[in-house]
């Protein structure tokens, strides 16, 4: 007991000690979730800057333009495989609008014979291309060399249609219209067997 400053006793009473406050470090979950929050961070800016070189990739523009070649020599053979002796000038005017330079001038040239050998054959030709695949593009000259399969269904009139199956080799040349055929072959055909 202890007693006041007047001189009264006093009854003592200990306070409850608090226990030392220790100092904990941060939990694991706030460890484990700041680690995964930078990892995903990481992969976001890797991700941001593969997508930008990507878009400015000159590889994009040759693959787009190798597409482009493909659809247009696709379309180009099908179109100097397709004749109707009923509308030969439409089609002739379709091949000449679809070639250049050397091509070009020769379908021009041959007009008038190949009009008139359609006419007699009395044939219509259509044709479909299987496949194509660019084999050569030259950017910067414009040129483009295709090589095509070709099924080309002739019907001779008043008689059934007859398959008959082709490998065309063309040459294209970019002009202020797009590409267009400047020459064209045919590849020998072997079956197997």
């Amino acid at each position: 007991m202890t007693t006041t400053d007047t001189g009264e006793p006093t009854e003592q009473v200990d306070a409850p000690r608090q226990a030392p406050v220790r100092r904990r470090g941060p939990s694991y979950l706030v460890i484990v979730l700041s680690a995964l929050a930078l990892v995903a961070a990481g992969f976001a800016v890797w991700f941001a800057v593969a997508w930008v070189t990507a878009g400015n990739d000159d590889d994009l523009d040759i693959a787009r333009m190798r597409d482009e070649v493909a659809r247009v020599g696709s379309a180009a053979i099908v179109t100097l495989n397709t004749l109707d002796y009923r509308q030969v000038d439409q089609d002739l005017d379709r091949w000449v609008s679809t070639s250049t330079g050397q091509l070009r001038d020769e379908v021009t040239s041959r007009r008038a014979s190949s009009k008139s050998t359609i006419e007699q054959a009395k044939t219509v030709t259509t044709a479909t291309v299987l496949k194509i695949a660019v084999t050569s593009l030259a950017d910067r000259e414009g040129k483009a060399e295709v090589i095509a399969a070709v099924r080309v269904e002739v019907t001779p009139e008043g008689k059934a249609a007859t398959p008959k199956y082709l490998r065309i080799q063309a040459t294209l040349d970019r002009t202020a219209d797009g590409w267009k055929l400047s020459g064209i072959g045919y590849v020998p055909f072997t079956p197997a067997g």
